[in-house]
């Protein structure tokens, strides 16, 4: 089997670089991307780093996933209206201002025409909170894949069609302090399945292609986890007995075997579907109900690419 490189000896080849104090976390829907990045930022605060959860919008599926996790993880929603308004505000000299003009019934419409204005505003409230927060990780958990290219490239390219002004500063701003490399980090979230490997694989490729960001974490959720070394030869030795004991653990043998051949399945998939260049990877494991960010923030500590 041709398997790509996935445990952390296996990583040695890579360039693995840390998480930066801002980590966006995005993918598709249904991959397990809020719990992730619930799991990420309890991770941080467990590392004693301050931690500090974003979510955007009225969704608050973050604040469940949160629910009973480090009391060190700070919880914040960014709301696109209250964004505009903070980031608006410099250009007005005020809030009170500002809100006014945003609230006009003439602008309404334009601002809802013109969603990179939000994106920008939203961003803009992120560069703030990180700002104000120094020596904390700053975990965003991002929308859905579809949407995470026009969000990292709404910043320079507003940068780049702007001459001067207070929108061209503020996107100057975040490209100079955010959206590269240093400030942040990208992790993505896939699962085991041709498709969305697939999907995954050419989201990756257009943000280092046509943004220079690399993603510095591939997370593969939901792949059946190794057997224990000795758990297949132990049961083999029992089934070569005699008796009741030997026919038990024949039947064990063969679904520790089913189980064995069904992971090697999902490598070789993870394998074909992303190939050789593809980011750092760090396979969670499936689990029997659906893991709480605790639980997550173990994995990923211990799975983390070295």
């Amino acid at each position: 089997m041709n398997r790509p490189p996935l445990t952390h000896d296996s990583h040695q080849t890579l360039h693995v670089r840390p998480l930066a104090p801002a980590v966006f976390v995005t993918g598709k829907g249904g991959v397990g991307k809020t719990t992730v990045a619930a799991g990420l930022a309890v991770a941080a605060a467990e590392q004693g780093m301050g931690s500090i959860f974003v979510e955007f919008g009225d969704s608050d599926a973050g604040e469940i996933a949160l629910a009973g996790a480090h009391d060190n993880v700070r919880y914040e929603r960014i709301r696109p209206a209250e964004a505009l308004v903070q980031g608006a505000t410099p250009m007005f000299r005020s809030a009170w201002v500002a809100r006014g003009v945003l609230g006009n019934f003439a602008m309404r419409p334009l601002l809802r025409a013109a969603p990179a204005v939000r994106e920008v505003a939203m961003l803009e409230a992120v560069r703030r909170l990180m700002e104000k927060n120094p020596g904390h990780r700053v975990v965003v958990d991002m929308p859905a894949t579809g949407h995470s290219l026009s969000w990292f490239a709404v910043a320079g390219q507003g940068r780049d069609l702007l001459v001067r002004g207070p929108l061209y500063d503020l996107c100057d701003r975040l490209v100079r302090e955010l959206i590269h490399p240093g400030a942040m980090s990208i992790v993505v979230v896939t699962l085991p399945e041709p498709l969305v490997l697939r999907e995954t694989r050419e989201l990756c490729m257009a943000l280092l292609s046509q943004h220079q960001l690399p993603v510095d974490r591939l997370i593969v959720n939901s792949v059946p986890p190794a057997l224990p070394p000795a758990a297949l030869r132990e049961a083999r030795a029992l089934a070569e007995g005699e008796g009741d004991l030997a026919a038990a653990a024949q039947a064990l043998v063969d679904v520790l075997t089913v189980r064995g051949q069904t992971r090697d399945a999902v490598l070789d998939i993870i394998s074909s579907s992303l190939g050789s260049k593809a980011p750092p990877q760090v396979l969670l494991p499936r689990a029997p109900e659906d893991p709480d960010a605790t639980t997550v923030a173990g994995w990923l500590t211990k799975a983390e690419p070295r």
